[in-house]
């Protein structure tokens, strides 16, 4: 964004909302604090080296996917170490120091690489060995050495690649690593208008450049399998040589990819590529779906049976079976996965063979030649109290895990954001999704273990865009998959040590915020406060279909006894405003290295920054609407409190306006509003864009406080914002 169009958006905030402190026409105050951060530390405890002293060198063995290792490894550490590195093929005796990246037996031996483990990556004196028994485990033994040396990859789109004023190589090194999941990779889920959408499903060549580094992202990260939803209203033809290009890529890379597809098009709520519409005539229209499908090289392909709605027991075990062994026929390399999603509404409890059965656990019934993949939503995991889609907990899921492992294949299919007004779309930033799927991946290795049950076949992470920090969670989560028994703490660390000079402090405050968040969103159920609430939600809540963990409605505090009010306040606003006031010397201590930091860390301190700054707004917000109701239920004045609530929107203004300034995809694909390939006409940011969350709520509030509403009625769902456009 350019200055004269921040100056702008800040002069039309300052017109509506004058009390907005960049308005002020006081003298300038004193400078804000500020604390260096500098990326170049993080060399400082590495040994140094004359770049003529080092010599690199990779055994592609003539692997055109080692060639592009190549290629990356010459231009990251020409980058890091003042260039030019040129990689050759094979060592160099007369160098003081080789980093020698090989899958020869000598490697393996040199670095004791077991057969069990994908990669080594051992110093000696002389010598820094990556050693693997393939050429997919030496990739990811190569990204993961150039992590070691200081490079994060974080972003498809944008990484963190620090400059040293020289060769710096750690001290010790000594790690071996295997993953515990064989396949381990993210479903972009293109049925939401998300930045990723076009990539994978809109010909262009600037949409495969991005969808190859977003494979190329798979790869450094250590995943190897790629999954998007495939859409109805995509023209296939025009579609499928983009399509072939990505697979073709992709394959290349040694990623798999899977397409993701709906069985049956009455559970369709959104745009799905459906194979069956008409059930009396299932067969031919599943079959020519299929044959279809299989024009192009998928690795897999997942089938999904909707969210809200069952259908007959019997068609869907049909349905998967033929499914299972046309695929078998056609394309006997092509795995064939059932998606286990949740919900627990009466009719998703069926009568199956004389026993009831939960509608997504069906599969269990069908060909044992069908892989699981079993779902959970949003921050909630397999093993602690509390859900959502109206279950108390996940643990269901957990039991269907554990009972399938023994007979078949079984992945986890669990969430980084949940969008439609829970998360990345009000906008909040919750590291709260990282520490639920630590937790899944620790206890779940653990459990599996002790039980001497087969490895999950694969991790999916579910993913609804990458903005206001989410890429946090697929990015950490990756690396969890190849250390299941690590702390927590050596994840954030693992993070926070991009931050250099800053790296301990910054990685304390994002722990501390991720405790603060498991303390009062999660612990305490405040979640509901925070997140939003559109018009499709309200309506859900209305018919009992819940997709969010439901809040105390404003008018319900109205209706309150006074004993209930107290209660309310206490158990509710009052940790709203703890936890507000627990966050801001978070923030504070952030703003300052932030302004301290340099221009490689800057990025990514200002990300964290305003993703803390955007959750205690979004808490004291809240409070402030509540302190109004609970005014105006003691027959009080509750407009000051909503007047401090709208200053606190104007305040959450300008830390949207400056975080859509470094959106990755500034094209306004997730801002604007937009006819798409999707159901929704809007980018999937645009709710946070025009703060919808925020007014809506707002205006609720200022309903119910008009003297004129004798009675407390509620605004009806048409006269607020239904933050669907």
């Amino acid at each position: 964004m350019t200055a004269s169009r921040t100056l702008a958006a800040i002069s039309v905030v300052c017109a509506i909302w004058p009390i907005f402190s960049a308005c002020s026409t006081s003298p300038a105050p004193a400078p804000l604090p500020s604390i260096p951060c500098t990326s170049a530390a993080i060399g400082d405890a590495m040994d140094s080296f004359a770049s003529s002293d080092v010599a690199v060198s990779i055994d592609t063995g003539g692997d055109a996917s080692l060639e592009l290792v190549r290629s990356d490894l010459a231009r990251y550490l020409s980058a890091m170490w003042g260039g030019p590195i040129s990689v050759g093929s094979a060592a160099d005796t007369s160098r003081k120091m080789n980093v020698v990246l090989s899958t020869s037996a000598d490697a393996q031996t040199k670095t004791a690489l077991a057969a069990d483990k994908t990669y080594a990556i051992v110093r000696t004196d002389t010598s820094v060995i990556v050693a693997a028994h393939d050429a997919a485990g030496l990739a990811y033994g190569a990204y993961a050495l150039l992590e070691t040396l200081g490079a994060r990859f974080f972003h498809p789109k944008q990484e963190f690649v620090p400059a040293f004023s020289g060769v710096r190589i750690p001290k010790t090194l000594s790690i071996t690593r295997a993953p515990s999941a064989l396949s381990r990779g993210i479903q972009f889920h293109t049925l939401h208008p998300i930045e990723y959408f076009k990539v994978f499903l809109e010909p262009s060549e600037a949409n495969l450049a991005d969808a190859k580094r977003v494979i190329d992202w798979l790869v450094k990260t250590g995943q190897n399998f790629l999954q998007f939803v495939l859409l109805s209203t995509v023209d296939w033809a025009a579609w499928t040589p983009h399509a072939r290009a990505i697979l073709d890529y992709a394959h290349l890379r040694h990623v798999t990819v899977g397409a993701a597809v709906q069985t049956w098009g009455g559970s369709s709520l959104q745009n799905n590529y459906v194979l069956v519409k008409d059930a009396a005539n299932w067969q031919v229209e599943m079959d020519a779906g299929l044959d279809k499908l299989l024009t192009l090289d998928w690795d897999s392909v997942d089938l999904a049976l909707g969210e809200f709605s069952s259908a007959d027991p019997q068609s869907v075990i049909d349905w998967l079976n033929h499914a299972v062994d046309h695929v078998a026929k056609t394309k006997p390399n092509v795995l064939v996965n059932v998606q286990n999603h949740v919900g627990n509404y009466k009719d998703l409890y069926i009568q199956y063979q004389g026993q009831t059965v939960f509608f997504y656990h069906l599969p269990q019934f069908a060909d044992s030649r069908l892989g699981q993949a079993v779902h959970t939503l949003a921050f909630y995991d397999l093993y602690r109290n509390w859900a959502t889609y109206a279950h108390t907990d996940f643990h269901l899921q957990h039991d269907y895990i554990f009972k399938e492992l023994p007979t078949r294949r079984v992945k986890y299919f669990p969430e980084s954001a949940y969008w439609i007004s829970a998360d990345v779309d009000v906008p909040l930033f919750l590291p709260e999704f990282v520490h639920a799927r630590w937790i899944d991946i620790n206890t779940l290795n653990k459990e599996i273990a002790a039980q001497k049950l087969p490895a999950l076949n694969g991790h999916l992470m579910f993913s609804s865009g990458h903005e206001w920090g989410y890429w946090l969670t697929d990015y950490l989560s990756a690396k969890m998959l190849w250390q299941p028994d690590a702390a927590e703490d050596t994840f954030y660390a693992d993070y926070g040590a991009a931050f250099g000079s800053c790296a301990s402090d910054v990685t304390a405050s994002l722990s501390a915020f991720r405790a603060l968040q498991t303390k009062y969103l999660f612990d305490a159920r405040l979640m509901p406060y925070l997140q939003g609430e559109n018009a499709v939600v309200d309506l859900g809540y209305t018919v009992g279909l819940e997709t969010h963990a439901k809040r105390i409605e404003f008018e319900e505090v109205l209706k309150m006894s006074e004993a209930d009010r107290a209660t309310f306040d206490a158990n509710v606003v009052s940790k709203l405003e703890a936890m507000a006031g627990e966050v801001k010397p978070i923030e504070d201590d952030l703003a300052a290295r932030c302004r301290g930091s340099d221009a490689s860390i800057k990025p990514w301190c200002d990300e964290l920054w305003d993703g803390v700054a955007i959750v205690r707004n979004r808490a004291q917000h809240i409070a402030h609407l509540f302190r109004s109701i609970l005014a105006h239920a003691n027959k009080a004045d509750g407009q000051p409190e909503l007047s401090k609530a709208q200053t606190l929107t104007a305040e959450a203004a300008a830390i949207i306006l400056r975080r859509e300034a470094h959106y990755r995809f500034p094209d306004g694909r997730t801002t604007d509003a937009y006819f798409n390939p999707t159901v929704y006409a809007f980018g999937y940011l645009r709710p946070a864009h025009g703060q919808c969350y925020w007014h809506r709520r707002e205006e609720q509030v200022a309903f119910l406080l008009d003297p004129t509403n004798m009675t407390g009625t509620p605004a009806s769902s048409s006269s607020v914002p239904s933050c669907q456009n």
